[in-house]
């Protein structure tokens, strides 16, 4: 009975191969056997050959990275943990730590891994480091690392308390420095932004001279060619000059008119004293007229030679649209009138409310 049975299993077994094989495209029966591989006397086999080498995945992040060495840390395993963070933070390694937070965890880590593989004094280089980086920097979790790790990272504390200091002074001294620097840049932009608004609230003028007025006598000629001083000198000598000339024909001539009214009246005349007031008014007259030519001729002269034909000369102007500065506008009051109607027993009317 035993035998039969096993025979049965065997044929079930053999159908079943059968009908996976006729599923696959491979025809049913007895599979061939592998002919044995032929040997050849003094001669080793072959070896398989070796499969290819895995490609090194790509690296892990740094949360990643510092999660692997922590896994290192917590398992006990302190001389690989140290190993692998001097690795990580090797800045000429291949792939090393770049957040600044994860690397000063990483050196936390690093010193406690130090401490807990019996290498106490070894332990303040990456506490020093992390310190230096970070000057205010809080001491690590007395819950995540034991009390030999706290009091390393508070012993060199202490020890950088002058270095902490000096670099923070320094570090103040900087941002001042910087602070003054901008100030100074914003300042030299503000005096640019008031040299341009001067500039462009200016316009030059070319305006170009008339010879024929520099003929012209009382200063015309040396007020055109801009030598005001001089022109208004000129033209208050020669009024004078020509004044008292005009004065002295006109006083000349009343003398005469009334020395003739005289005599005409049968009256007596001084005539010597007349001829001498008329001589002296003579004189004056004379001299003035004279002393106004040669005044006159000479500032013409004056103005001919030194005569400009053109002058650049600068007149203020309004500033174009986009650079004046917008004022604010007064707000006008809102005005608002509002009215009702109302009735009562002596009659009725209307409110009404204004405002302005």
């Amino acid at each position: 009975m035993q035998r039969s049975l096993t025979v049965v299993v065997l044929a079930s077994a053999l159908g079943l191969l059968s009908s996976r094989g006729a599923a696959q495209g491979v025809p049913a029966g007895p599979v061939p056997s592998k002919p044995p591989a032929t040997r050849t006397p003094g001669v080793k086999p072959l070896a398989a050959p070796a499969e290819a080498p895995k490609k090194p995945d790509d690296r892990l992040s740094d949360e990643a990275e510092l999660a692997r060495v922590v896994s290192l840390y917590e398992a006990g395993k302190y001389a690989d943990c140290s190993n692998e963070i001097e690795r990580l933070l090797d800045p000429l390694g291949k792939a090393p730590l770049k957040q600044a937070g994860i690397v000063e965890n990483a050196r936390v880590y690093w010193a406690a891994c130090l401490i807990g593989a019996g290498q106490p004094d070894a332990a303040e280089a990456p506490l020093r480091a992390a310190i230096h980086e970070n000057p205010t920097m809080k001491p690590p979790d007395s819950l995540v690392f034991p009390q030999p790790v706290v009091q390393r990272f508070l012993k060199v504390r202490d020890s950088l308390v002058n270095e902490i200091r000096a670099a923070e002074q320094a570090r103040i001294k900087q941002a001042q420095a910087e602070a003054l620097l901008r100030e100074q840049a914003l300042e030299r932009d503000r005096s640019r932004m008031r040299a341009l608004e001067k500039l462009a609230q200016q316009e030059s003028v070319v305006v170009r001279n008339r010879r024929v007025l520099s003929f012209i006598p009382f200063g015309v000629g040396q007020i055109q060619n801009r030598q005001e001083t001089l022109g208004y000198t000129l033209m208050v000598t020669e009024a004078a000059l020509i004044g008292v000339s005009l004065a002295s024909v006109i006083v000349q001539s009343r003398l005469a008119v009334e020395a003739d009214n005289l005599r005409r009246q049968g009256k007596s005349v001084e005539e010597a004293d007349v001829n001498a007031t008329q001589r002296g008014w003579g004189t004056a007259r004379i001299i003035t007229f004279w002393t106004f030519s040669g005044v006159a001729l000479g500032g013409i002269l004056q103005a001919q030679l030194e005569y400009e034909p053109e002058y650049r000369e600068t007149r203020p102007r309004a500033l174009p649209p986009e650079l004046r500065t917008p004022t604010p506008q007064p707000k006008k009051p809102s005005s608002s009138v509002s009215y009702a109607p109302y009735f009562d027993s002596t009659g009725g009317g209307l409110n009404v409310v204004g405002r302005f």
